[in-house]
């Protein structure tokens, strides 16, 4: 017979060490297992309090019987209990298991709260077992065992495999802290990376956008400038315009560096659809500026849709060739339509989308000093398309 409970007791130790070390990754779902293991190999019921702070908190409650055990979660749930006061302070402090295998209720009641002596009576106690759960040198908390069968008492070798059993689970729970902590700790680093990267690619945007609007503003102007003016300009004039437009692109060729190293361009992916395109004849740097402003325009604000689509097409008749860019963005009230070609004239706020309001002042006297035209059709948040026309000079 010996042999058989020896047999048996080896058994369940290594069952539950096996199931405990399954669920380490999970501290509540370790809690609830440990507390219905007790229960179902030693009955009849089991509680579980951890120590936090100065208070023992209960984790975990189990019995056979879902009415008694629902009423026994329940009391323990709004019974607080402090770390050193009662049979739980004499276990955690000595080490010793509290094991009353025939309890006497009435002097029971004498050492414990009237609350606990309630609770007693009424779910019929016999016998109990307190043991501590201790790991890596540390006291987590206490486990409490109790029987509400007549007729049924705690052994020396129920005791016995309590203890080894505590050992095991409080070294599980202790692991399943320090995982519960690791994993917070990540999840605050991934959070703080996270803020960080999304910094960098804020300041990325600023950059790529906020920055390069002006610029191509500058460029654009110290060209249209050149172009028109340049005779009337004496040489000193004429060599500080040409270092305005050696700058503005060398702080360009400056910004996309940044941006580059930094690997944090938009991921969003933009699809462009180009139908044939007439070719036309015009002065290539200007033009350049004019197709810069209205395709990132059209990138700008289409943004804040769940996708970006760009349509670019381009015919030849009536001795003009015209080229539109179509987008599906923010879009404009058609009846502002007049105001997009104005100098600093903006129909969205910064707060929508960051802009300078020169982009389409610029493209407008592009196309005009060509001898051509600029139109805008739109609809607030259906979209818009940009055009220009060229003579036909092919």
């Amino acid at each position: 017979m010996d042999d058989d409970r020896h047999a048996r007791r080896f058994q369940a130790l290594a069952e539950s060490g096996v199931l405990f070390a399954e669920a380490t990754t999970d501290l509540s779902r370790l809690l609830n297992l440990v507390a219905r293991r007790f229960s179902d190999l030693l009955g009849d019921g089991c509680n579980l309090r951890l120590i936090e702070g100065e208070q023992l908190v209960p984790m975990a409650t189990s019995h056979p019987d879902p009415h008694t055990e629902r009423y026994l979660r329940e009391f323990h749930d709004a019974t607080p209990l402090q770390v050193g006061v009662g049979i739980s302070g004499q276990v955690l402090e000595t080490g010793e298991p509290y094991f009353e295998p025939e309890l006497d209720l009435e002097a029971f009641s004498r050492r414990t709260t009237p609350a606990f002596a309630t609770v007693f009576r009424k779910t019929g106690i016999t016998g109990m077992i307190v043991v501590r759960l201790r790991a890596r040198g540390i006291n987590l908390g206490y486990l409490g065992l109790f029987r509400t069968t007549p007729g049924r008492r705690y052994t020396l070798a129920d005791l016995h495999l309590v203890r080894d059993l505590a050992d095991r689970a409080a070294l599980a729970i202790d692991n399943a802290r320090l995982v519960e902590g690791l994993e917070r700790r990540v999840a605050e680093r991934t959070y703080e990376l996270e803020t960080a990267n999304r910094e960098l690619e804020a300041f990325a945007y600023s950059v790529s956008h906020d920055l390069r609007s002006p610029l191509r503003a500058i460029e654009g102007f110290s060209k249209v400038l050149e172009e028109d003016h340049g005779t009337a300009l004496d040489a000193d004039a004429q060599r500080t315009i040409g270092v305005i437009r050696k700058n503005t692109r060398r702080m360009s060729q400056l910004i996309d560096s940044v941006v580059a190293n930094l690997n944090l361009t938009e991921a969003r992916p933009v699809e462009v659809r180009i139908a044939e395109l007439p070719p036309a004849r015009g002065n290539v740097d200007l033009l350049h500026q004019v197709w810069i402003n209205l395709l990132s325009n059209a990138v700008k604000y289409s943004r804040k849709k769940p996708q970006t689509i760009v349509e670019i097409s381009g015919t030849a008749e009536a001795g003009e060739v015209r080229y539109t860019v179509t987008d599906r963005g923010a879009g404009f009230d058609p009846k502002l339509a007049d105001k997009l070609f104005g100098v600093f004239q903006r129909l969205h706020s910064d707060a929508d989308f960051e802009g300078t309001g020169v982009g389409l002042a610029l493209v407008q006297r592009i196309v005009a000093r060509h001898g051509g035209r600029v139109w805008a059709d739109g609809r607030l948040g259906e979209g818009a398309t940009f055009g220009f026309a060229l003579p036909d000079r092919r």
